[in-house]
């Protein structure tokens, strides 16, 4: 029997997984090391929740949540921005741009306050509780941008937002703030 070091001394491709996480606005700065492995990176982006309006019959939707790929070709600082909690209010938005390093601008959209998912990456509609209709919020994906419920004593969904998870809110909380995560090799 023979051990995976003997046909691979290096113990296989070489490269080493990093990640960088972003619970507040800041700066990614891609390295060197980055850039001659191929510059590939992976961002996961989460908006910011919405929370639902005082007199909604909606539960505020959870904010945009995008998985995207990109190939940067230089050491340039790109931009993270991350969406701030909401009462009452639309969800804000989150943006990576890493336009300066060869990439894109990349905005994922705050949750609505009526809890509409329209034209958003996602499973983050709030509940609603409305005359004879009703239904459930959406669950986000892993639980990032999950919709917020109409009320917490009626329909399920997230009641409160919990900070960085993008989750939508009843009435009258905070919603989540947004979320960022980066992915890469070197």
């Amino acid at each position: 029997m023979s051990n995976l070091t003997d046909f691979f001394p290096s113990g296989g491709g070489g490269l080493t997984p990093k990640f960088q996480e972003f619970n507040a606005s800041g700066t990614f700065t891609p390295t060197q090391a980055l850039i001659d492995a191929g510059g590939y990176i992976e961002v996961f982006l989460v908006g910011g929740g919405g929370s639902a309006g005082a007199n909604s019959n909606y539960g505020g939707a959870g904010g945009e949540v995008i998985i995207k790929k990109y190939y940067l070709t230089n050491t340039n600082t790109c931009t993270v921005t991350i969406a701030a909690s909401a009462n009452n209010a639309e969800g804000n938005n989150s943006v990576f741009d890493c336009s300066n390093a060869g990439g894109n601008v990349l905005t994922a959209l705050g949750g609505a306050i009526n809890g509409d998912q329209s034209s958003k990456m996602g499973a983050g509609w709030g509940s609603r509780s409305l005359n004879a209709y009703m239904g459930a919020a959406g669950s986000g994906v892993l639980g990032y941008g999950a919709g917020g419920t109409a009320s917490n004593y009626t329909i399920a969904g997230i009641v409160t937002g919990k900070a960085n998870s993008g989750q939508g809110a009843q009435r009258n909380v905070n919603s989540g703030s947004g979320y960022c995560l980066i992915k890469w090799y070197e």
